[in-house]
């Protein structure tokens, strides 16, 4: 997100550079006094446009499902993260502005050596003088800098100019510091190092300078009615060669600048007051226009919103979009009682997203209103997934929130709906099981979206809170519905033995290893997945019902146990079906 903002940024400043430098044109804006504040003005605009509106919120996207207890055991060393692209770009902008900021010290550096190297030059008028004068080696154009104590370095040679040619030229030095411009160029320079990628930045700055010392040489002129001998000084500086760019200091005179300082200084620009303030006026009428129109046309991302939910609570979108939402609150009374459980609402929405009405679906009484409450006030994401949203919340005492990340199978069925192969429940009597079955708003074969698997967790969780509740994935990438309760321990049917996991592993043939989900180790999340396990005669897995575990561990565990191969069991030289627990440990290293 932060690089998307510098990019979007960038083209914000690109574009009211554009707008500026068409206006200054069109509105014949040529008075360097006006230039100069109109493009000072520009480049605080510019630097000022993620202010200008309120920046473009992002959805609130993903959901959150209920966690296991945590087992840590041994841990799987962690890959290692391979920056993004983003990432990259981001670095390199960062490593350009350190560079130019390490040149602008090494230009602090210089200008300190040349000092010391220097000598003072006496002229007539140091007494009325506000910096000191000295004579360098080092130099080959005047360079004014420093703010408390200011001081001209003048090229060695400077003593040979005619006494005119000197006395307009000091004039110019002396002007700056005057107007203290060499605080105005170090903040110039600063925001210069910290745009260096920027042509637009660039452009700006040099027509700043370029203002600048227009208007500087139009006061010169006023002050000593030298015209020509003034243009004689900038080409006498001129023809001294190349010169070193000091980039802590403005330098007398540079090259690119030369014609059309020379040309404003021969063809002096004269607008009346009232054209000069109306010209003003109307470019920064169209500046302001830019700046708003660019911002609303090109916003900048926020961060997605933090919601602060009362700890216990975990909210479930299915997969939708928010803008916003309040955060839905624990009451106290239903926690110290200790009432827990999954309230389903179902949320009518405008055509921008808002909810109008909301209706509790499933849920204890005593969490209702809290779920309500809240949902009124949330904003969906305007899109065509229809006029209506099915919302999961989960109140559990004693719950340690978890970082909202949705689960890959999770993710998945928010991508594109899932189709359930089988419905696995574990752990309940025959008629339990029946009377489970018959609540659950799904069967073998229908197609889940992720707000139906929302209504599925509410219906489990609604029949029993200790369920739990988890859809994976078969070779084919149909879904295998798994619900059990903690301690779900199903009997051996006819013809099938149960033996020891540890017993059982030994005659494993093919044991492909569970690759570790990396939202899980982005989450940090370790622990230890107990699956319940029938091995067919041949050796090969034929059902798997999963006892406990993370949601975000479990689809992992059971794609790789189910392609494991055992060597077939014998009883009484006949090859039996087997019954055993597999437990797979997800840990991560230290």
């Amino acid at each position: 997100m932060t690089f998307h903002n510098v990019f979007v940024w960038s083209v914000q400043i690109a574009l009211v550079v554009a707008v500026a430098a068409l206006s200054a044109g069109l509105l014949r804006l040529r008075a360097p006094a006006a230039r100069l504040f109109y493009w000072r003005a520009a480049l605080v605009a510019s630097l000022l446009l993620p202010l200008v509106r309120s920046w473009q919120p992002q959805p609130i996207v993903g959901d959150v499902s209920v966690s296991s207890v945590l087992l840590a055991t041994h841990i799987e060393p962690a890959a290692h993260h391979l920056p993004s692209p983003p990432e990259i770009l981001l670095f390199l902008l960062a490593a350009g502005a350190a560079v130019r900021v390490v040149w602008l010290a090494a230009g602090f550096w210089r200008l300190g050596r040349y000092r010391r190297h220097s000598h003072p030059f006496g002229w007539r008028g140091e007494g009325r003088c506000r910096a000191a004068l000295l004579l360098s080696d080092d130099v080959t154009s005047p360079v004014t800098f420093g703010a408390l104590r200011p001081i001209v370095l003048l090229p060695s040679r400077f003593p040979e100019f005619p006494p005119v040619v000197q006395e307009a030229i000091l004039c110019h030095e002396l002007l700056h510091v005057r107007r203290r411009d060499w605080l105005y160029m170090l903040a110039e320079e600063l925001v210069r190092a910290v745009f260096w990628f920027h042509p637009g930045v660039w452009w700006m700055l040099g027509e700043i300078g370029l203002a600048r010392e227009q208007e500087v040489d139009r006061q010169v002129v006023a002050a000593t009615r030298t015209r020509e001998e003034y243009v004689d000084a900038l080409l006498a500086i001129a023809s001294a060669g190349a010169q070193l760019d000091l980039a802590p200091a403005p330098l007398f005179l540079r090259r690119q600048h030369l014609k059309r300082r020379v040309v404003s200084i021969l063809k002096e620009v004269r607008m009346s007051k009232t054209r000069l303030v109306s010209s003003l006026a109307a470019a920064i009428c169209v500046l302001v226009a830019a700046c708003w129109t660019v911002s609303a046309t090109f916003p900048l991302s926020a961060a997605p919103e933090a919601v602060a939910d009362s700890p216990g609570v975990q909210v479930d979108i299915g997969g939708a979009a928010l803008l916003h939402r309040t955060a839905v609150v624990y009451p106290e009374a239903a926690r110290e009682q200790g009432v827990e459980g999954t309230v389903l609402v179902q949320a009518e929405l405008d055509a921008k997203g808002n909810v109008t009405d909301a209706q509790v679906l499933a849920g204890p009484e005593e969490l209702r209103r809290a779920a309500l409450s809240s949902v009124l006030n949330w904003h969906f994401v305007a899109d065509n997934s229809g006029p209506t949203r099915q919302i999961s919340i989960t109140f559990a005492p004693g719950y340690a929130q978890a970082p909202a990340k949705p689960s890959p199978i999770a993710a998945a069925i928010a991508q594109a709906p899932i189709t359930v192969r089988s419905i696995n429940i574990a752990g309940l009597s025959d008629q339990a099981r029946s009377d489970l079955l018959a609540r659950l708003p799904v069967h073998e074969g229908d197609t889940v979206s992720a707000a139906q698997m929302a209504q599925i967790t509410a219906a489990a969780k609604q029949f029993d809170s200790h369920l739990t509740v988890v859809m994976g994935r078969n070779a084919a990438g149909e879904g295998i519905l798994m619900i059990s309760t903690p301690d779900a321990a199903p009997s051996a049917g006819p013809g099938r033995i149960r033996l020891g996991g540890t017993v059982q592993s030994a005659k494993l043939i093919s044991q492909p290893r569970p690759s570790y989900p990396a939202e899980a180790k982005q989450a940090h999340i370790q622990g230890k997945v107990e699956l319940h396990a029938i091995i067919a005669k041949d050796g090969t897995i034929e059902s798997l019902t999963v006892i406990s575990g993370h949601p975000l561990l479990v689809p992992a565990a059971v794609d790789a146990v189910r392609q494991w191969v055992y060597q077939p069991t014998l009883l009484n030289g006949q090859p039996v079906e087997v019954e055993t627990q597999i437990d797979v440990n997800f840990t991560l290293s230290q």
